[in-house]
């Protein structure tokens, strides 16, 4: 079931070069960690082979070929550069989020950057000692779903056929690979086993880590962030529109079979949640104007989008796909009731019907639609950790891409918001208005374990760096500091923007690393001295990310909180008293007058409390009773936002 990642492994002899390399710059990692970034001299920089990663021991600054490296990828940019994407082993078994990109030109290192481990544990675990199946077990518990899509064998079968491989199944096999449940450094390394699980109800899609030798839940990592004919489709959102659609008996279906890439298909799946079910959309002139009560109309938002996604990417970038390969976009409209979201499954797209907090609005709107997709770029690139500050990093990239294929393909309705078709969820140009920090630890900053650590919520640095470079502004930011950014536009904002994240970035980049390597982007583009270069400094201190700032991130991937795609607009600022002996009193900020549900659940995942409340816009203050509960630990939620916890102690 698992999407491979590495195509090929190579083992090395480590070699020792006869002379230390000529470098420019070079940045010290972390304790037992080699330089997470190294720039060569373009005259005597290294020569690259194939397979090789190439390190420079901080001692003498030589440089040597790194052994136990597995290949994931390269890519080929305009620039002529090649870029190598290795994960580190040890023991043969994968490193998590050791991850280490070769920037590479006329068959030299240029430069290299990310996390790579310089000294193991001797102690290090070889073999586990718990079986493949106990661990499986241990994964269950912490998910603690009601089904799981292995269980489900009209799943089974449409995985089957989705995947052309009649072995194919969403039953977890497990990977031995060694984690770091928190920074990765050597000495939070541990044996585990990772396991891939897919929840049916409540949907839930993660990787789940085992410690191979005890048992326990080392961490989590959620993966749910979310011949053809020419055919003429009002869109509900876009207007009139041109498609590319199939004839298949006499009926055109929305599957655009060869145009692009492998193809773009977009299905109904009826309100319900089972992929299996997923039929066709049809029309009989391919003059596609479906108004009917189901709202199928607003399927070919979602096919149009993902059409312009694509091309957006292509005509840009010449990326063919968000793999690079062509990868088939497939587009689930109508999945569920009431439900306000859209999400990338790590395969697939899927989009609700909306709720009445939108008027019951399908949320294929062209910005949501390439917002999603973009999350499946982030995987095959970058690949940022869906938690904490990559967590937001991984939302920014997506509302920037989400915001320019709208500026692409739809230049007369076109904004800095997200969502604005049907719901306004975000402002890049005005993040404080909806909640959201325009500054780096400014106003709205958010630290709490909801949201994966505020993945939508703090994404708002990012977005309102874009914008300032793309459009320019001026003030003083939430530390007191007057800027002044002049734009340089948004094409090419996002065309350092695309470079930063599908060259530079790895799984565990923060903000630090978003300014640098976007920098790096600009001067590769633009010239080391360019006005781009600047302007992008320039952008990043006006939100707070200033060439001195510490990000004093701990990556906090130990959370099985559901966030798919969109934000809920909650943010819970105090939960009181804390332990509470029957009474506890909630106090929240909302982004709109709705009702909420509040939900409490015991440490294994249990629901053992449910109440529905009415929220208003701006400050809420709810009391509850909790006298029957007895002594123990719980988790809050509101509205499926993992909001905190607290203990009863009668």
């Amino acid at each position: 079931m698992k999407r491979l990642l590495c195509s090929a492994f190579f083992i090395l002899i480590a070699t020792l070069f006869t002379q230390a390399q000529k470098i420019n710059n070079m940045q010290a990692g972390a304790k037992g960690m080699h330089p997470s970034f190294i720039e060569f001299s373009s005259t005597d920089a290294p020569l690259f082979r194939k397979g090789n990663v190439i390190v420079v021991k901080e001692d003498n600054l030589r440089t040597s070929l790194e052994p136990n490296t597995l290949f994931v990828q390269s890519e080929k940019d305009e620039l002529g550069f090649e870029h190598y994407r290795y994960q580190q082993t040890f023991n043969g078994i994968p490193v998590e989020d050791a991850v280490y990109i070769m920037h590479v030109k006329d068959g030299k290192v240029i430069s290299e950057n990310g996390n790579w481990v310089k000294e193991f544990s001797p102690s290090a675990s070889k073999t586990a000692s718990i079986s493949e199946t106990t661990a499986l077990g241990s994964a269950m518990q912490k998910i603690n779903a009601r089904i799981y899509k292995w269980q489900d064998a009209d799943e089974e079968a449409f995985l089957k056929k989705e995947s052309g491989d009649a072995a194919a199944t969403f039953f977890p096999k497990a990977q031995l690979v060694y984690y770091a449940a928190g920074d990765l450094s050597p000495q939070n390394l541990r044996l585990a086993y990772k396991f891939d699980i897919y929840s049916k109800e409540p949907l839930s899609r993660q990787y789940i880590y085992i410690d191979a030798r005890t048992g326990t839940v080392l961490g989590t990592k959620e993966l749910i962030h979310t011949g053809d004919a020419e055919g003429k489709a009002t869109t509900v959102f876009s207007a009139a529109q041109t498609i590319k659609t199939s004839l298949s008996n006499g009926v055109y279906t929305l599957r655009e079979s060869s145009s692009r890439g492998k193809g773009i298909i977009t299905l109904n799946l009826q309100q319900k949640t089972n992929y299996s079910q997923a039929v066709d959309f049809t029309d009989a002139d391919n003059n596609w104007n479906n108004v009917n009560a189901k709202k199928d109309q607003y399927a070919t938002d979602a096919h149009w989008g993902a059409e312009k996604t694509y091309d957006f990417y292509f005509q840009n970038f010449k990326r063919n796909g968000i793999d690079g390969k062509g990868y088939a976009i497939k587009s689930y409209v109508h999945y569920s009731t009431n439900y306000f979201n859209a999400f990338w499954d790590g395969t697939r797209m899927t989009y609700g019907d909306g709720n009445s907090t939108d008027g019951f609005k399908p949320l294929t709107s062209l910005d949501i639609c390439a917002h999603e997709i973009t999350h499946g770029l982030t995987s095959f690139t970058a690949c940022l950790n869906y938690s904490k500050e990559s967590g937001a990093l991984n939302e920014g990239f997506s509302d920037i891409f989400g915001t320019a294929v709208e500026w692409f393909a739809r230049p007369s309705k076109r904004d800095w918001l997200i969502g604005s078709d049907f719901y306004v969820i975000r402002s890049m140009s005005n993040p404080n208005a909806y909640s959201q920090p325009d500054t780096y630890k400014g106003i709205y900053w958010y630290t709490g374990t909801g949201d994966n650590g505020g993945v939508h919520t703090n994404s708002g640095v990012l977005n309102y760096w874009f914008y300032l470079l793309s459009n320019g502004g001026s003030g003083t930011n939430d530390k007191g500091y007057k800027f002044n950014v002049s734009g340089i536009s948004i094409t090419k904002a996002q065309a350092i923007a695309y470079r930063t994240l599908t060259t530079y970035l790895v799984p565990t980049s923060v903000y630090t690393d978003a300014r640098k390597y976007s920098i790096k982007a600009a001067q590769d583009l633009y010239g080391t001295n360019s006005n781009e270069a600047a302007q992008t400094s320039k952008a990043w201190d006006a939100v707070g990310v200033t060439a001195t700032t510490t990000s004093g991130f701990t990556a906090d991937t130990n959370t099985n909180t559901i966030m798919t795609g969109i934000a809920s607009g909650i943010k819970v600022s105090k939960l009181y008293p804390n332990p509470t002996q029957g009474k506890l009193v909630i106090e929240y900020d909302d982004v709109k007058n709705t009702d909420r549900t509040i939900a409490i659940f015991d440490l294994s995942g249990n629901l053992i409390f449910n109440q529905h409340i009415t929220s208003v816009k701006g400050n809420n203050r709810v009391e509850i009773n909790l006298s029957s509960l007895v002594n123990g630990n719980y988790m809050l939620r509101v509205d499926n936002v993992q909001s905190g916890m607290f203990s009863v102690k009668h």
